[in-house]
């Protein structure tokens, strides 16, 4: 049986095998000798029995006996006594460990989180301090950040770990150089004032971080403007460009989602068929010139931006606010005259009682038709504003809409149809004759109805709000067949259906106690 010795290595105690403790032995005899007995050597000897012991707790357990064939590669990774030297090829087993983030008191302002950062990182720690600094902004996060990592993060006290930090090789010379570093790192602060040092250090770093943000704002801001003033010039011309051809050359583009689209009618033929005006030029030139002067301005100040030159336009600025103000309130007293045209609404009623002469059939046959594909029509489709359509009628721009058709639920005896016209007017005699302008035609032939897909708005009535409604009141045990036609014209939300409009089409529909049901 082997002999075993109870030893202490770096505070560590070990059972070692009698071969293996006088391996050891020598060994660390061996480097004191190399070192000598100076301040440096001792704290090398140190840590170097602290890094043996860490490796050996690395490859035993508890209670284990460390013999010679543990303790020989790890000399060998340390590196022998005749290693030492500051410019020595070493042909010991450099091996460089793995790195572990530290906090790096070698490079600290604080805590030495940022230094500790950087270092694992392989930047400079100015980068995570600027970053910090900036996630101050951010409701105080940088400061919680910073107070997290200082507690998650360990302090690199001992070379080893400062090794770990940085990554670097591990060797008996590397151990030595870090020792004879920190030691001449702890010999300069002794001669300075530890806080001055700091205060110092705090205001050298201030102004670092300034530095680098005022020339890093400078460059955003430089390319920003750029940017603002290619995008402002770009996007301005292109509207300025839409708006010229909209108002004097009947072309809209880009059309704006459908709500002014098409071409062949230019702004002021569109306001002359929609409102009553005596000339639209009352609202086509204040319209254009409210639109006009902040879009030339716009691009006259990306210009300026771009090219960033100095000109005395003051007089000019004078003279086309007053236009613009002028534009404004010529355009804002136009609206309002055209506003009391709409105060009050009334609508008119007709109905149309559904009596079968040639049949007894209980089923409404509704359909309407296409106008814009029907021969016999007559009607042109110019310009959609919103839900309205300006058409050409016998050679003239006309305004029109779409009815909406209902289905309701009736309780007389046979079904009917009620067309209500709306309309608004400056009181309710205005209002109920502008409802009675409105074209509108639904054809009876026996079950058979036939709605027209347009109402039109009279020339001499402009636009007043217009709207029809169509009503089909069904009785219980009769029932509606909905033509594929009717689709665009069916209420959304039907009282005694929850069906889509393009659902109902092309069937047949019965009305029952509860509601419209599918015709079995």
């Amino acid at each position: 049986m082997n002999t075993t010795v109870n030893v202490s290595i770096g505070g560590y105690s070990f059972t070692l095998e009698e071969n293996a403790y006088n391996t050891l032995q020598e060994y660390l005899n061996t480097v004191k000798v190399k070192l000598g007995n100076d301040k440096v050597a001792q704290e090398t000897v140190n840590d170097i029995e602290f890094r043996i012991a860490e490796l050996l707790t690395e490859k035993i357990t508890l209670g284990q006996v460390v013999t010679n064939e543990m303790v020989t590669p790890i000399i060998e990774q340390i590196g022998k006594p005749e290693d030492i030297g500051e410019n020595n090829d070493s042909t010991s087993n450099k091996q460089y460990r793995p790195k572990r983030l530290y906090r790096n008191p070698d490079d600290s302002i604080i805590a030495g989180v940022c230094g500790g950062l950087a270092a694992y990182f392989s930047v400079d720690p100015l980068v995570f301090r600027i970053l910090f600094f900036a996630l101050l902004f951010l409701k105080g996060f940088g400061l919680l950040l910073y107070i997290l990592l200082w507690i998650a993060m360990p302090k690199a006290k001992t070379p080893f770990q400062k090794m770990e930090m940085m990554g670097d090789t591990e060797n008996i010379d590397e151990i030595g150089r870090r020792v004879r570093k920190e030691i001449s790192n702890a010999s300069d602060n002794l001669k300075k004032s530890k806080a001055g040092n700091t205060v110092n250090k705090l205001i050298n770093l201030f102004g670092q971080v300034m530095l680098y943000l005022l020339k890093a704002m400078l460059v955003i801001v430089k390319v920003i403007s750029i940017t603002i003033g290619v995008l402002l010039i770009v996007s301005m011309l292109l509207i300025f460009i839409a708006l010229v051809g909209a108002v004097f050359f009947a072309s809209y583009s880009p059309d704006f989602s459908g709500v002014i689209g098409g071409v062949g009618m230019t702004l002021n033929e569109i306001i002359a068929s929609v409102l009553d005006i005596s000339s639209s030029y009352w609202i086509t030139i204040p319209l254009f010139l409210t639109l006009a002067i902040p879009i030339v301005a716009l691009i006259y100040a990306g210009i300026r931006i771009l090219f960033r030159f100095r000109a005395k336009d003051g007089t000019i600025g004078i003279i086309a606010t007053v236009i613009w103000a002028a534009a404004v309130v010529t355009l804002s007293l136009t609206f309002f005259f055209q506003m009391r045209g709409l105060s009050v609404s009334e609508k008119v009623v007709k109905e149309l009682e559904i009596s079968p002469v040639n049949s007894n059939s209980k089923i409404v046959l509704c359909k309407s038709y296409n106008y814009m594909t029907d021969s016999t029509s007559s009607i042109e489709e110019k310009v959609q504003i919103f839900d309205w359509k300006i058409v050409t009628l016998k050679g003239k721009h006309q305004l029109a809409g779409s009815p909406t058709l209902i289905i309701d639920k009736g309780f007389e005896a046979k079904p009917r149809f009620e067309v209500i016209r709306k309309a608004r007017g400056v009181n309710s005699y205005t209002a109920a004759d502008n409802a009675k302008d409105i074209i509108y035609s639904l054809t009876l032939n026996d079950t058979l109805a036939i709605l027209d897909p347009l109402y039109i708005i009279p020339e001499k009535t402009k636009w007043k709000n217009q709207s029809v409604l169509i009503k089909l009141y069904l009785p219980e045990g009769y029932g509606v067949y909905l033509d594929e036609t009717l689709t665009e014209m069916l209420e959304k939300y039907q009282p005694y259906s929850n069906y889509w409009p393009d659902e109902m089409v092309g069937k047949t529909w019965i009305m029952t106690a509860n509601g419209l049901r599918i015709a079995r």
